[in-house]
């Protein structure tokens, strides 16, 4: 069996020198900085990010900048979308298969499974490809799923 690879984009962005080693995963949340949007690094620094999206940095550049608006240091890392674990609907789960999202509708937060049914990253309506198979989940509602590895297909 040919396997094929989600093929994810490589973004130029800017984060904090702290958090600038490969693996380092993160939320892109956006910003309220009046002060990021007359930088003439913001292009760079937020405008290639999507919000709600988590991304992890898999190589650093020797480029450093300094944020005024924060008065940190700032290196230039490539990142990607990371691939995330989520609960999708059993008759959805087979490897290779590309998806529309859709969060299980589901507001019990004290549920063990309650992350995997509303994951972080992922949006209703995303086209999602299921790149790996975990096991079927015992849903306390007797929802059939199943946990899975999925990665947005862009």
């Amino acid at each position: 069996m040919v396997r094929r690879m989600v093929k994810r984009r490589i973004l130029i962005t800017l984060i904090s020198s702290e958090n600038a080693r490969k693996g380092y995963k993160f939320l892109f949340e956006g910003t309220l900085m009046n002060e990021c949007k007359a930088c003439p690094l913001s292009r760079i620094c937020i405008g290639n990010l999507e919000k709600g999206r988590v991304y992890e940095v898999i190589n650093i550049r020797r480029k450093k900048h300094r944020c005024k608006a924060f008065n940190i240091d700032l290196v230039v890392v490539e990142v990607k979308e990371t691939e995330i674990e989520a609960a999708i609907h059993t008759s959805l789960a087979m490897e290779g298969a590309i998806i529309t999202f859709k969060p299980v509708n589901c507001s019990n937060t004290s549920c063990n499974y309650y992350e995997l049914c509303n994951p972080i990253g992922l949006k209703n309506g995303d086209k999602c490809k299921i790149i790996k198979i975990f096991k079927k989940l015992e849903c306390p509602r007797k929802l059939p799923l199943t946990k899975v590895l999925i990665s947005r297909y862009l």
